[in-house]
């Protein structure tokens, strides 16, 4: 009972948000959008209301029941069917977690979205303080709950289909998703955090331990980086020390997160192709096997 009307408050939370970015864009009759996975269909027909053209597809299409919603077939492991650069706003609402190339999901938004496109991403964290100590003990984001295993990682299958929707068994800290974003042209416009944990704050005595193993491991990697640009590597770690000591962090268990995209994937590759250039001092050198 007290798990549906959770679900239920934070649905309804979801929606004022989504709302509220719709706004904050102002979209002209006619625009391009993108929801996937859709599920029930719900955020697609919100946005044909604003005068959205939606592509909608999910993993099972059929569950979309919302009025005037036609979804799609596709697979987030696999490739999104649209045409480069036809995208002007996507949403991917908990679907990240769900698969295991998350870096090749980010690419296909990257690719869809026209320049200055923007990606509105939700999905649970597993970086606040609860989550962290349970990990410690138990590998799991909940210290009620054991890790996950093959009786629980499966949450939707069909049996006249091969396709099999996975739960929770990649979920992603805040530093992973914000290394994903970077590494797939985007840059974080907005972090909304939401579903404060009751458990984090009465572990709220123990940041000041973390902010000081933070500190030292900012200072040493730092030295670590010597090769690289000093204006960068500090603006890079200094970005990933505020977000490990962020309220929005270590204190809320799901976040919303609004991607902007500022380049394209194969632009931001080159880039990190001259970075690697400099050397890398953290990785062990190797001949490539043709040159054996």
């Amino acid at each position: 009972m007290w798990n549906l009307l959770i679900l239920a408050a934070m649905f309804t939370w979801l929606q004022k948000i989504v709302e509220e970015q719709i706004r904050a864009i102002q979209p002209r009759w006619g625009w391009t959008a993108l929801d996937f996975p859709c599920g029930d269909g719900w955020l697609s027909a919100l946005l044909q209301e604003t005068g959205a053209s939606v592509h909608a597809f999910d993993l099972f299409p059929e569950r979309s029941r919302a009025k005037g919603v036609r979804a799609g077939f596709a697979d987030m492991a696999q490739s999104i069917p649209l045409a480069d650069e036809s995208v002007d706003w996507a949403f991917c609402s908990e679907g990240i977690e769900h698969i295991p190339d998350q870096l090749h999901l980010l690419r296909e938004f990257n690719r869809v979205l026209k320049p200055g496109g923007e990606l509105l991403l939700t999905t649970p964290s597993i970086s606040h303080l609860r989550a962290r100590v349970s990990g410690l003990f138990l590998e799991s984001e909940y210290w009620k709950r054991m890790p996950p295993t093959e009786l629980d990682s499966i949450w939707f299958a069909e049996s006249d289909s091969e396709n099999i929707y996975y739960g929770h068994l990649f979920l992603l800290g805040v530093h992973r998703l914000q290394t994903l974003a970077s590494l797939c042209g985007f840059e974080v416009k907005q972090r909304i955090a939401n579903r404060l944990s009751n458990t984090s704050l009465l572990l709220a005595p123990i940041w000041p331990l973390l902010a000081l193993v933070t500190l030292l491991s900012y200072r040493s990697y730092r030295g670590k980086l010597r090769h690289l640009p000093p204006d960068l590597v500090r603006r890079v770690l200094r970005r990933h020390l505020r977000l490990n000591l962020s309220w929005q962090t270590l204190f809320h268990k799901h976040i919303i997160w609004v991607l902007r995209k500022t380049d394209s994937v194969a632009n931001r590759e080159r880039e990190l192709r001259e970075l690697f250039q400099l050397g890398n001092p953290l990785v062990a050198p190797h001949t490539p096997a043709s040159q054996k």
